[in-house]
């Protein structure tokens, strides 16, 4: 099978771009009240400690992942 050297070739904007996603979910959340995240969303009012562990994990992983995108990779 004729695979493309395209394909095999590391695609480094992806941290960047998951990273950016991630954090405007995260501010999305922030001021609308409303988290979303694995397929569902959750309401602040309804069940504040699962919508604060949801945003906490979405501003870790998008600070993570950006600061991979900058720090981490080779270039």
């Amino acid at each position: 099978m004729n695979v493309d050297s395209w394909w095999n070739k590391p695609w480094p904007l992806g941290g960047l771009l998951f990273g950016l996603l991630s954090l405007a979910l995260a501010i999305i959340g922030t001021f609308s009240g409303r988290a979303y995240g694995r397929g569902s969303r959750v309401n602040r009012a309804e069940d504040p400690s699962k919508y604060w562990r949801t945003l906490i994990v979405e501003y870790m992983g998008a600070a993570f992942l950006i600061w991979y995108w900058l720090y981490g990779l080779p270039r």
